[in-house]
C-alpha cells in the first residue's frame, strides 16, 4: 500500500479519507526533523504552511507523486521544482473562500471601530476619555478599494455592500468584465483605487510579480483617514512602510492576517503599534474550514492513487495536463 505523510494535525474524517487509499504517515506535531526522516518511502503528502518544501526535499522522496496544500496559496512549495520532477501539486482554492471572506469583513469593522484600542483603554480605567475620542467611523457608504477580485475578493465584496452599503471599487488586470457583480465598479488604474478607498483590502495570491507589490509608490497614495487590510500573504506589502504611514498619522490603521515574518520576530514594531490588529495568519482556521479544507486536500490525493485526475492541480499546465 502506497504511504501519505500527513505533517499536521486534521480532522479524523480527512485521515480516514486517506486511510481507504494508503498507509497514512501521521505526524500531528510538524516536528520539521521527523517529517524529514520519514519522506523517504512516501507516494503523497498532505502539507500545510508551516515547512518549506524544496526541490532538496523531494529528492529525499524519490516515490513522491502528489503534493496537496491544505490551502489556496502554495508559495511554501517549489512548485517549478516539482514541475520538473512530474510531482503534481494540488490546493484547496475553493474550501476557504467563505471563511477567509468573514475574517477580511470582521477586520474591516474591528479596525474602523478601534475596537480593540478601546477596549484596551477602557480596561485601562479610561471609559470617559476613550469614548470622546470619537475615533470609529460610519461604514455605510464608504469606499472599499480591492486589490485582486478573485473567490475572496468576490466575497469581501458582496458582504460588505450588504451589511455596510459600502460603495465598491475593484482592481483585477486578470478579469473579464462579465465576472463583476452589478454595483462593483471596475478600476484599469490601480493607482485610483488606493487614492480613492476609504478602506483598502488585498486579495491577491503570493507571486513574483506581487512580492512587495505594494510598496511606498502605492501605499503613499493613501489617505491619511484610510485603513489597510490583509488576508492574502505578508511579502506583498511593504510592512515597514506601513508601520512609518501609521506613526506619521499617514493611514488610520492596519488590520493584517498574514506578516513578512511568521512567526513574527520578537520586538517587530508592526506588532508594538497600537493602531493595528494582528491574527496569527488564522483567517482560514475555524473549526468548520479546517475539517473542509483538509477533506479536501485528502481527496485530491485519493484521486490520484486511485487513477481520477485531482480537480484542483496548480500546476496543471506545466504538467501539460489538460
Amino acid at each position: 500500500m502506497k504511504k501519505v505523510l500527513v505533517n499536521e494535525k486534521v480532522s479524523p474524517d480527512a485521515l480516514n479519507i486517506l486511510k481507504k487509499a494508503a498507509e497514512v504517515v501521521y505526524i500531528p506535531s510538524g516536528d520539521h526533523g521527523e517529517i524529514i526522516s520519514m519522506l523517504k518511502d512516501i507516494t503523497g503528502i498532505m502539507l500545510d504552511t508551516t515547512i518549506k518544501f524544496t526541490g532538496e526535499l523531494m529528492d529525499s522522496a524519490p516515490n513522491l507523486k502528489v503534493i496537496s496544500r491544505t490551502g489556496t496559496g502554495v508559495d511554501n512549495v517549489d512548485v517549478e521544482a516539482a514541475t520538473k520532477r512530474g510531482i503534481l501539486v494540488l490546493h484547496t482554492p475553493d474550501a476557504n473562500t467563505l471563511t477567509v471572506a468573514e475574517h477580511t469583513v470582521a477586520f474591516i469593522g474591528a479596525i474602523t471601530k478601534h475596537l480593540l484600542f478601546l477596549d484596551s483603554e477602557t480596561r485601562q480605567g479610561k471609559f470617559k476619555t476613550a469614548r470622546r475620542l470619537y475615533l470609529p467611523i460610519d461604514l455605510d457608504g464608504k469606499t472599499l478599494g480591492i486589490i485582486g477580485y478573485g473567490r475572496i475578493g468576490k466575497q469581501v465584496a458582496r458582504r460588505c455592500m450588504a451589511a455596510f452599503n459600502m460603495k465598491v471599487i475593484i482592481y483585477d488586470p486578470y478579469i473579464s468584465d462579465d465576472v463583476i457583480a452589478p454595483g462593483v465598479v471596475r478600476y484599469h488604474d490601480e493607482q485610483k483605487v488606493y487614492k480613492e478607498a476609504d478602506v483598502l483590502t488585498i486579495h491577491v495570491p503570493m507571486t513574483d510579480e506581487t512580492r512587495h507589490h505594494v510598496n511606498e509608490k502605492l501605499l503613499s497614495l493613501m489617505e491619511p483617514a484610510a485603513y489597510l487590510i490583509n488576508t492574502a500573504r505578508g511579502n506583498i506589502i511593504d510592512e515597514s512602510y506601513v508601520v512609518k504611514m501609521l506613526n506619521e498619522n499617514r493611514l488610520m490603521g492596519a488590520a493584517f492576517d498574514v506578516l513578512t515574518n511568521e512567526p513574527p520576530l520578537e520586538n517587530e514594531e508592526f506588532l508594538k503599534n497600537p493602531k493595528t490588529i494582528i491574527s496569527p495568519h488564522s483567517a482560514a482556521l475555524t473549526a468548520e474550514c479546517t475539517v473542509r479544507v483538509a477533506c479536501e486536500a485528502a481527496h485530491g490525493i485519493v484521486d490520484y492513487l486511485e487513477g481520477r485526475m485531482p480537480k484542483s492541480i496548480f500546476n496543471r499546465k506545466g504538467l501539460n495536463i489538460k
